[in-house]
């Protein structure tokens, strides 16, 4: 008799499944991955108060489709560089921070979505910029991860 009751709460597990799936809440999310190409000119000055450190263009690709102006903001705090980068494209604005340690912990250059306007404005992120060529003329850099966003109704 046990094994028979056994057998049946398995054949009930799928529709358990389904039941909790439809009741989860409206603003699921799904994660999706992005990469982010920029090319910039930097100002050739050693930027460590938050000012401008360099201006160009961005195209992101993957989930997201879009494509406008840069600004990179440069802040030395302690032994980590901050970068927050601002990309405006035509469906709004994205605000990256980038983090550098220049001394020991994680190694890579992590990023995180800290902002976002218009179509971005629940957007969440994060990953690795992958590619800087800080020394390029232009500079190149390319951040790659994931981001999501919760689902409007």
């Amino acid at each position: 008799m046990r094994k028979r009751n056994f057998i049946l709460s398995l054949a009930a597990a799928p529709a358990v499944a389904v039941l909790i799936s439809s009741c989860a809440s409206p603003a699921a999310v799904q994660h999706s991955n992005l990469t982010v190409q920029c090319t910039e000119n930097l100002t050739g000055q050693d930027v460590t108060g938050g000012n401008v450190a360099g201006t160009g263009h961005c195209t992101l690709a993957g989930v997201l489709r879009d494509s406008g102006r840069a600004t990179d903001y440069r802040t030395l705090d302690g032994p980590k560089i901050l970068i927050r980068r601002v990309i405006t494209g035509a469906k709004g604005a994205i605000t990256f921070v980038i983090t550098i340690n220049q001394v020991g912990g994680p190694s890579g250059e992590r990023w995180t979505i800290t902002s976002g306007t218009k179509a971005y404005a629940k957007l969440h992120g994060r990953g690795l910029q992958v590619v800087d060529n800080y020394t390029g003329s232009p500079a190149t850099f390319v951040l790659k991860g994931t981001v999501s966003q919760a689902r409007t109704q």
